[in-house]
């Protein structure tokens, strides 16, 4: 999605990536191979790579270790995720569970995650190396959030943020602020690169959840509605009972319990048009949008550097 422009600094990505997750293990390696080749958008490291060319500085040794490193700890996420829900397909392909068994899954994802923790000693950065197990910890701690919560199938808002700051956003907010740490010591300008990655983190989950609902599975690289069927608690979702009161709010949560998963899809769909779910969560989307660019416009020295802004949000 982003090596067309930042072609020079994927070249050398890819080269710097497989050193770090090679293994003299064979079946890892292969693991591995696969996963490179059916690897996803590299918006992580695409957000590494132009938070340090934003501040004028030059893509280094470091800022490629900090993009291998983010890299292969969302890998890894994406692994145990897949175990998680049951996935069998990840993009299109058969997923590692489905083809190596869930075993050899959560194996290689404990690799990848270990390994990745185990090199930030090559920043070299004691603070480096604090914010990378912070946001480690962070996923973790989100990913349980959401699972405890889909079982009671609401949550409130604020829940809801601190959810998806932890599991979505904690991630992005590290690849932006280790990037500035390796290109220049400014804590002002290292600050704002840490609040452009929280808020387009959140930005993107918040996208995430209205195309659950209205996107295409064409378009997406995966199925829609996997989120309502997997008992997900969404922002849309969350609107949606926000509008009812206690006592239809409770009979439509119990009603979904008895419901098979085509007709909960269809339940809740209907529920969210009907008190306004996406229109208010897109609202909610542009303002993080917003926030994103305001602070990607102090940091960024060069117009052309916003690209990842215009291409993930080109149609919100």
């Amino acid at each position: 999605m982003f090596n067309d422009i930042l072609i020079k600094e994927f070249k050398e990505f890819e080269v710097k990536y497989d050193k770090y997750t090679s293994s003299d293990v064979r079946l890892i390696d292969v693991v591995v191979k696969y996963l490179s080749k059916h690897k996803g958008k590299m918006l992580r490291p695409a957000l590494v790579f132009q938070i340090a060319k934003s501040l004028g500085g030059k893509v280094n040794d470091k800022t490629y270790v900090v993009a291998c490193l983010v890299e292969m700890i969302h890998v890894a996420t994406l692994i145990h995720d897949d175990i998680v829900d049951e996935s069998e397909l990840r993009r299109g392909w058969p997923t590692i569970g489905k083809i190596w068994k869930n075993k050899t899954s959560i194996l290689v994802g404990d690799y990848l995650f270990s390994k990745a923790l185990s090199s930030i000693i090559d920043l070299k950065d004691f603070k480096s190396i604090q914010i990378l197990s912070a946001a480690a910890t962070s996923l973790s701690r989100g990913e349980i959030l959401q699972i405890e919560k889909s079982k009671s199938r609401y949550m409130d808002e604020d829940v809801y943020f601190k959810m998806i700051e932890d599991k979505t956003a904690s991630l992005f907010m590290a690849a932006c602020e280790l990037s500035a740490r390796t290109v220049t010591s400014d804590n002002q300008l290292i600050e704002k690169s840490r609040q452009f990655g929280k808020n387009f983190g959140i930005a993107y989950q918040i996208k995430d959840d209205i195309d659950d609902v209205v996107g295409s599975s064409d378009r997406l690289g995966k199925p829609t509605n996997l989120d309502i069927k997997k008992n997900m608690i969404t922002l849309p979702y969350i609107y949606s009972l926000n509008d009812m009161d206690k006592k239809s709010r409770l009979l439509f949560i119990n009603k979904l319990k008895s419901l098979s998963k085509k007709n909960k899809t269809k339940e809740i769909k209907k529920e969210i048009d009907k008190y306004d779910g996406l229109k208010k969560t897109k609202s909610v989307l542009r303002s993080y949008i917003d926030k994103s660019n305001k602070f990607m416009d102090e940091i960024c020295r060069d117009s052309k550097n916003s690209f990842i802004m215009n291409r993930v949000f080109n149609d919100k």
